[in-house]
């Protein structure tokens, strides 16, 4: 089932708006369930769900680290254990434990709208009358998110190809290495986008203030049903939860 554009970036905007405001655990947990529930509504492709799978696992670690320290430096509630000034306390495990499940909703959503092709975030914002060059700049930070992350791991495959392995360094020859590895990284992607700005430049952005689009971007019914279902379940949310 392929849903509008449109319909999802409204089901991500409620759904992390909900994760924000509620920092509950049935709340983030439900959430969570609610993104994999869209992954199978719209049908995703099979390497867009092998992709995500592989943001979570390589994320993972990050996340879990996170999460341990919002156990050991949040304090409040219930004591659990306590050796020293270290405190495991109730609230310090329920704040960890709900901001890593943030984090895997955040990496959940993102995927789901990576998914899409860069054309059909300009076809959306334009059916939201937004300027055309926010229109552009948002579309192309989504785009340039993938390619940016393909960049950095070809250095790394470049450096495990000479014997260098990330994983098995010590933390702090990881960080020295990430610094090395971001500014070329970082430097290729800035050339990138000047030589964007130089074809865009010969196609005459901004050339005129109305523009021509060869596809268009219409809502379909079931599109229509789930916009204002979802709509109305927010409110109910907000109001009565």
């Amino acid at each position: 089932m392929k849903l509008n554009l449109r319909t999802i970036l409204i089901l991500v905007i409620l759904t992390t708006s909900l994760s924000v405001i509620y920092q509950e655990l049935l709340m983030q947990s439900c959430l969570i369930l609610f993104s994999c529930f869209l992954y199978i509504l719209t049908g995703v492709s099979t390497t867009t769900m092998n992709r995500t799978f592989h943001r979570l696992r390589k994320l993972g670690q990050i996340i879990f680290t996170v999460m341990i320290f919002q156990i050991l430096f949040r304090q409040g509630g219930e004591i659990y254990w306590q050796y020293g000034i270290i405190k495991i306390t109730s609230e310090g495990v329920s704040y960890g434990i709900i901001t890593s499940l943030r984090f895997f909703l955040i990496i959940l959503v993102a995927g789901l709208l990576f998914d899409f092709p860069y054309y059909d975030y300009l076809l959306s914002f334009k059916s939201w009358k937004l300027p055309y060059e926010i229109s552009f700049l948002v579309a192309s930070i989504i785009h340039f998110i993938p390619i940016f992350a393909r960049q950095f791991n070809t250095s790394l495959e470049a450096l495990s190809l000479r014997g260098i392995s990330f994983r098995k360094l010590p933390l702090l020859k990881r960080i020295r290495m990430f610094t090395t590895l971001i500014f070329p990284v970082v430097a290729k992607a800035i050339a990138n986008v000047r030589y964007r700005a130089i074809s865009l430049e010969l196609r005459g952005f901004r050339l005129s203030k109305e523009r021509t689009y060869l596809y268009s971007s219409k809502l379909s019914l079931l599109d229509l049903v789930i916009q204002t279902t979802g709509g109305i379940l927010f409110i109910l949310i907000l109001l009565f939860y």
